[in-house]
């Protein structure tokens, strides 16, 4: 039995999005590591990196999902980074909320990507979209394809979680 879901994937692949209808759908409560860091640093992640620096954002992301982790019963979102910078408790159920970077940059307007610290061109992006694949793959339990629609892959990812008793 995990204690929380735990969504990871590249930026923009629908984390935020997938992981407040799943919420909803089961009942949890939805948790987004970067809104909870943009609200208690009273910063956005772009702000963070550019004043800051990545290293002092990512450990406020680590700080951030030990915390949750703690608790049980939630669906948390992760940013594109979590996994590869930080470690996720064992008790979480992890899902890669796969898609491919094309899909991405098709839903991203420019003005989203500009908002995302590490999407500020698209060869940059794409390098570190390939870069992190085999990481986003070994450190999930299950991989949805995120280029379905959004009703069909949320129906997959409740039965999976009911299949597994997760929660």
């Amino acid at each position: 039995m995990y204690d929380n879901i735990v969504l990871i994937g590249f930026m923009g692949c629908g984390k935020t999005s997938v992981g407040k209808i799943l919420a909803r759908q089961i009942n949890k409560k939805f948790m987004d590591i970067d809104n909870l860091i943009e609200k208690e640093q009273n910063s956005s992640v772009s702000d963070i990196f550019e004043n800051k620096g990545e290293e002092y954002f990512r450990g406020l992301e680590q700080k951030c999902i030990n915390e949750l982790t703690q608790k049980t019963g939630q669906v948390i979102s992760t940013g594109g980074g979590l996994p590869i910078y930080s470690s996720i408790s064992e008790k979480s159920l992890v899902i890669y909320v796969e898609t491919e970077f094309d899909v991405i940059l098709n839903r991203l307007s420019v003005k989203e990507r500009d908002k995302r610290p590490l999407f500020y061109d698209e060869p940059s992006a794409r390098a570190l979209f390939n870069k992190r694949i085999h990481i986003y793959k070994e450190q999930s339990n299950f991989s949805i394809d995120a280029t379905q629609s959004i009703q069909t892959y949320i129906h997959v990812l409740v039965d999976y979680i009911l299949d597994q008793r997760v929660l």
